[in-house]
């Protein structure tokens, strides 16, 4: 296979979630971002909600956008998630936890793909992002 060498640049608090999440799975933050893109670029469309809110922002002020570029996920959805990805390491997770961790593993994407469509349309639209990028650094 081919391969294609990036260089991404991310905000500090979603590094550091991909960085917790990668140590979970026992793999590289590079190793973590690639199974990322791979899983959704087997799916054919991003989930219908993700795709209309992310489509919706090309109608939005720069104040509804520097709104969104600044959307975190709750510390009672991160510490869930958390508590989940440890279990199953461990021992496993039941159905019902895995339906938990698909549903927030689609909040985290939601909210990750949200703010950086947000932060590349400021950008775009000749507004200083820097300080999103620094954001909690």
């Amino acid at each position: 296979m081919d391969l294609q060498t990036i260089t991404i640049s991310l905000p500090t608090p979603i590094y550091r979630r991909v960085e917790q999440h990668s140590q979970l799975m026992q793999r590289s933050v590079a190793e973590e971002l690639v199974a990322v893109v791979i899983d959704y670029s087997e799916k054919e469309t991003l989930a219908d909600d993700i795709e209309q809110a992310l489509a919706q922002l090309d109608w939005f002020t720069d104040s509804e956008l520097w709104q969104v570029a600044r959307l975190t996920v709750s510390q009672e959805n991160s510490v869930a998630m958390q508590e989940l990805l440890e279990k199953q390491q461990r021992d496993g997770l039941t159905t019902l936890e895995s339906q938990q961790v698909q549903q927030l593993s689609h909040l985290f994407n939601r909210v990750m793909l949200l703010r950086a469509k947000a932060a590349a349309l400021l950008k775009k639209r000749g507004d200083d992002i820097s300080s999103i990028i620094n954001e909690n650094e």
